[in-house]
């Protein structure tokens, strides 16, 4: 890819995740202590983030890579650290130091929020106590440089956590996705689905996982799906706990249409049976919780 080429779609994806961060800020305001009583949160990733935080102590120097409008930044901060978030979005920042700004006086720690191209850091050495990657190693075309300097950032035994996805979506997640999206109410009507169905026919699993990959959100979306990110840094670190996701049940949470008083019963039932047959080998989970030390 051309300079021009990669500078314009970087100028775009910063555009597409700061008009995001600006219109969810709008409906919730970017602090865990909001965003964990959301239901894809209550559902999957309440429990794990918590469980990161607990690593943080007052006092540490933490990292975010991907930080957008920065509530993992500030709950880092709200636990006692020096934290600081980057990203490719000015518009995204701006939203994550207004919030920041407008409680500043509670929070116990810090938080700054400056702009960086990933795919270009240049990070200090032995700096960090702690790293944080939330959803973003996947968009990133230099994941090798990456990973060195987040290597290279953090102090000696310095935790690097990271949740992410890995690799391509099987196709028999996306046809246990396509059954369920069409038995279950979604945002999707009946109608449009059975038009759907008799329109795509067998191509019809084929686009949902490319749903389910986001495929085409951004710019960069799965940019980083052909590196082996959690091989990459099982290279450079000491890999201490790795933990899959349910398959399929993330994605149909987005796309459920019940209130939370009927979905969450049924999201959770359905939660229990995804891992039990991931756990079994029978789906293929791509999205990965990790914890890493520097060696």
């Amino acid at each position: 890819m051309s300079e021009p080429d990669y500078r314009q779609k970087l100028a775009a994806e910063a555009e597409l995740w700061g008009r995001d961060a600006e219109a969810r800020a709008q409906e919730v305001p970017p602090d865990w202590r909001n965003h964990r009583h959301l239901r894809h949160n209550i559902l999957f990733h309440t429990a794990d983030i918590d469980a990161f935080l607990a690593h943080i102590q007052p006092g540490m120097t933490t990292l975010e890579l991907g930080c957008g409008s920065g509530w993992l930044t500030l709950a880092m901060a709200q636990r006692g650290a020096a934290a600081t978030g980057l990203d490719i979005s000015d518009k995204a920042l701006q939203v994550a130091r207004d919030y920041y700004t407008s409680i500043r006086d509670t929070v116990s720690g810090s938080a700054i929020y400056e702009s960086a191209d990933l795919n270009a850091i240049d990070l200090p050495a032995d700096h960090y106590d702690v790293i944080a990657v939330k959803g973003t190693l996947h968009h990133l075309m230099r994941m090798d440089h990456v990973i060195a300097e987040m290597h290279k950032a953090l102090k000696p035994g310095g935790l690097l956590w990271v949740s992410d996805s890995r690799g391509e979506e099987a196709m028999s997640t996306a046809l246990v996705a396509s059954g369920l999206m069409f038995v279950l109410p979604t945002v999707v009507s009946y109608r449009d689905k059975i038009s759907g169905l008799m329109r795509f026919g067998t191509r019809a699993p084929s686009r949902i996982k490319a749903s389910i990959e986001a495929e085409g959100l951004s710019p960069f979306e799965g940019a980083g799906r052909e590196f082996d990110w959690l091989a990459l840094i099982g290279e450079r670190f000491e890999v201490v706990q790795q933990a899959l996701s349910p398959a399929v049940t993330g994605y149909i949470t987005h796309q459920i249409k019940l209130p939370d008083r009927a979905a969450l019963p049924l999201l959770r039932a359905l939660c229990v049976v995804d891992r039990l047959l991931v756990r079994l080998h029978l789906l293929h989970s791509t999205s990965v919780i990790l914890y890493a030390r520097k060696r």
